[in-house]
């Protein structure tokens, strides 16, 4: 009898054989080998070659002839085999292939390095390293680069197992951390033997793939077609993927692809509340060849196991994929997660009927965000306000016509507009990362920050037309620019606008009149100065920065935007973070009774605490005291910080050595500690204080006293 390790063993060499069968029919004639010594097309460069193509080919439906164009493999290809630009799913497929005759053996960690090397250049767009092949697609890559949106696949193509050892590994994933920073923009997958050999008999029939899950609470319906439904555990969901990855989306209208925002919320509940998934979650749909309902462990309704036999996850493909990023992460996040399934079989239902259920459940019109703020009664009242002192159209629910030009703008233009504005440049690098983040709710801090109570609708009019030039001069500047600097005006175009806003006096912006009157005239001017600047310091700071994610980090951008300001300005320059000055009389009236001097400024002005005072944190609410406290105490230094005299940041953390204005700080420490909802304008002095002194305000307090 054979050992099974002897049988794999066997098994894995028939399966080479008829892979290697298929190659010299079905690719090889497709390439070019003139710069292969060996040419015969059983020759291990020439199998690796179209190992490669055909891994291309199972990552982006491109069919042999396009997919062969994607070959780079050769002397000076920087580790890198083929280059695809998957222009349907918005993506750059970079790939290393590995012909290995036994069967055994993978990738080593000398080539996991230089292959990670040579994206890390690519991203960079760093051409000059690469070879000929490469440079006929720059054009085509540089485009891609440029797309806010695109997301880079890493695929090692294999004839040897699924996993890559450790070591390995540890390259691939070091870049995925340096480039998934703020978001999923870089993903590695390994396509073994098994993946390979189960596409070429079956990736391009749509057979589906066979699956088996555990429901609870399970229900069935009979007619007219038969289907199941039940809860299932995100475990289960994630190890679906890892098993069968894109495959099992082969039935969907979208790959699940990237962080949308829908992804980020999903994520954010996975990480944050992962017991409330199921109900935040509409769920997965799967259709199927047949379903089988086993015998054993499904006696009652509590609990069923189900064999799925040619599935496809036909919608929920985002829920999935963010499942299996959570997975990644943090396998014990899932522990609490469920999932709603529902079955489909397509045995006996009418031809077409599947492409009926992938149409219909892709196509529904969803509710986001921006529908639940049009319920802002402040939403109705700048609407109003918008018309009655400029006479234009201000939209806030989504519609069919969009609003622009000079008739006016829409809630997520002025929203935009308002983040670039305010001091705090964490606010326009949020409208990078994902523009819902600036309206997650109605009594979200961020929201009320951008659309407080007495917000002045002159100033929101004239911040939209001040990004509106903005973006104008960056669209032109993209044209007269190539390469890294064409893309630092794209993925920094939020930057851009917020350093331009930086050189704009308030009371232009407040002003009704600022625009007849030309208050705006130098923006354009200023937009190409402040980019210029941008990049300098882009390539001085981070030369080999991947810029879509660059951009969307709130530390990185936020020490941009200090030596930008201080290049420009000739002197160290920071933007306080202060609320926006409300609107004058005739626009808003004011409130009664003078405000409350700030304490922050009264203590700088007064010079009333030393350098290198320690404070600590005292929480105010009785959450701050339960939730934020738990978190506090499992590390010192994350209650303490020290006071430097800065206009802009005065605490030094001792968590992270980063500089916060105490109301940031706070902030900080809540998202940190998974606090979902915080309180609206978090007063940072209430919560800092000095042992034996008090708290800043109160420090401040005694400060004005002694000074009356």
């Amino acid at each position: 009898m054979i050992a099974v390790a002897e049988s794999g063993t066997i098994l894995s060499i028939l399966h080479i054989n008829q892979l290697s069968a298929f190659l010299q029919r079905e690719v090889v004639p497709h390439l070019d080998l003139s710069r292969v010594r060996d040419h015969s097309e059983e020759s291990t460069a020439a199998l690796s070659q179209a190992l490669a193509t055909l891994g291309v080919q199972a990552l982006t439906g491109f069919d042999v002839v396009a997919a062969a164009k994607s070959l780079i493999d050769d002397f000076d290809d920087n580790g890198i085999d083929a280059v695809a630009v998957d222009d349907d799913h918005e993506r750059i497929v970079l790939v290393l292939a590995k012909w290995r005759r036994d069967g055994r053996r993978n990738i080593d960690q000398g080539e996991s390095l230089k292959f990670a090397n040579g994206a890390r250049d690519l991203l960079a767009a760093r051409f000059d390293r690469f070879n000929d092949r490469l440079l006929v697609m720059r054009q085509e890559i540089d485009d891609a680069l440029l797309n806010p949106h695109v997301k880079i696949l890493l695929a090692v193509v294999t004839t040897g197992p699924e996993e890559l050892a450790l070591h390995v590994r540890r390259p691939l994933d070091d870049l995925c951390e340096e480039i998934n920073d703020t978001s999923e923009l870089l993903e590695v997958r390994v396509l073994g033997l098994q993946a390979v050999h189960d596409y070429v008999v079956n990736g391009t029939s749509g057979a589906g793939v066979d699956l088996e899950v555990m429901l609870a609470g399970w229900g069935s319906v009979s007619t007219p077609y038969k289907a199941y439904y039940g809860i299932a555990t995100a475990g289960q969901v994630a190890a679906w993927y890892e098993e069968h990855g894109e495959r099992l989306f082969d039935g969907n209208l979208r790959d699940a692809l990237g962080q949308t925002p829908v992804n980020e919320d999903l994520y954010s509940t996975l990480c944050k509340e992962p017991q409330h998934f199921w109900y935040f979650n509409n769920g997965i749909t799967v259709l199927a060849q047949e379903v089988r309902r086993a015998a054993r462990d499904s006696q009652t309704r509590e609990y069923g196991r189900f064999q799925i036999l040619g599935a496809t996850v036909v919608n929920g493909a985002q829920t999935a994929a963010s499942i299996r990023s959570v997975l990644r992460r943090d396998s014990s996040l899932l522990n609490d997660a469920m999932v709603w399934v529902r079955i489909i079989s397509l045995d006996g239902c009418p031809e077409g009927f599947a492409s009926r259920v992938t149409r219909a459940t892709n196509t529904q019109n969803g509710v986001d965000a921006r529908d639940f703020i049009a319920l802002d009664p402040r939403q109705e009242w700048i609407r109003s306000q918008f018309w009655m002192v400029f006479g234009k159209t201000y939209g806030v629910r989504r519609g069919n016509e969009s609003i622009s030009g000079d008739s006016g703008c829409d809630v997520e233009e002025a929203a935009i507009a308002l983040a670039c504005a305010l001091p705090d440049s964490d606010f326009a690098v949020n409208a990078k990362r994902q523009v819902s983040l600036l309206w997650a709710a109605s009594d979200d801090p961020v929201y009320r920050e951008l659309f407080p109570d007495n917000l002045n609708v002159a100033r929101l009019w004239n911040s939209v037309q001040v990004l509106r030039l903005v973006e104008q001069e960056i669209a032109m500047l993209r044209r007269e620019c190539q390469g890294r600097d064409a893309a630092v005006a794209v993925h920094g175009n939020r930057l851009i606008a917020h350093l331009v806003f930086s050189q704009i006096q308030e009371r232009d912006l407040a002003d009704p009149d600022a625009g007849p009157r030309g208050a705006f005239s130098a923006v354009s001017r200023l937009t190409s100065t402040m980019c210029a600047e941008l990049t300098f310091q882009v390539q001085q700071s981070y030369p080999t920065a991947f810029l879509a994610s660059l951009f969307k980090n709130h530390t990185k951008c936020h020490e941009l935007v200090k030596q930008t300001l201080q290049a420009y300005t000739g002197t160290p320059v920071e933007r306080s973070y202060t609320r926006p000055p409300t609107a004058p009389p005739a626009v808003h009236e004011r409130r009664a009774g003078a405000r409350k001097r700030d304490a922050v400024k009264v203590i700088l002005e007064a010079n009333g605490i030393a350098d290198g005072t320690v404070l600590v944190f005292e929480p105010v609410t009785r959450r701050e005291k339960e939730e934020l406290m738990a978190w506090v105490n499992q590390d010192p230094k994350r209650g303490r910080a020290t006071w430097i005299n800065d206009i802009a940041e005065q605490l030094v953390w001792e968590a992270d050595n980063e500089h916060y204005a105490p109301s940031r700080l706070v902030l900080r420490m809540m998202v940190m500690a998974g606090i979902t909802r915080y309180p609206a304008g978090i007063r940072g002095p209430l919560r800092w204080k000095i042992e034996g002194q008090g708290t800043l305000s109160e420090i401040a307090d005694k400060i004005i006293e002694n000074s009356g």
